[in-house]
């Protein structure tokens, strides 16, 4: 979603006031997650906010036992981890309140065992590795 997007709210959590946005997780405003043409089973995401090219955020949502494939970070990538236990691919566990940074031109895949939530704020998709 970018700045002017914020005239109309799309998503079903999503109120606006003023310059303000107020968004609520809702199950109907998951949508699929790609990585260019590649769909990531068990990934889903909804669009936060985007700063006109600058950075993007967006919640994402791992289902139990997926995996993504190995993929390339192209800018600086955070994730802060809201529910759940998200694993990376060197089975560091990282839990609800922890926040991980990937530097750009990092490669690597994540999965979690059971489920997870996080938020993910960027500047640039990633590519898959």
């Amino acid at each position: 979603m970018t700045s002017k997007d914020l005239q109309a709210p799309a998503l079903a959590g999503l109120s606006v006031k003023g310059g303000r946005a107020r968004y609520t997780i809702e199950s109907d405003d998951w949508q699929p997650m790609m990585i260019g043409d590649t769909p990531l089973a068990g990934f889903s995401w909804i669009p936060v906010a985007e700063e006109d090219g600058a950075w993007s955020s967006y919640w994402m949502r791992i289902g139990a036992g997926a995996r993504s494939p190995s993929h390339r970070h192209e800018s600086i990538e955070l994730l802060m981890i809201l529910e759940g236990i998200f694993t990376d691919d060197d089975g560091t566990d990282f839990v609800p309140g922890e926040t991980v940074t990937y530097q750009a031109g990092t490669t690597h895949s994540s999965f979690s065992r059971d489920g997870c939530v996080v938020l993910v704020v960027t500047r640039e998709a990633s590519t898959i590795a």
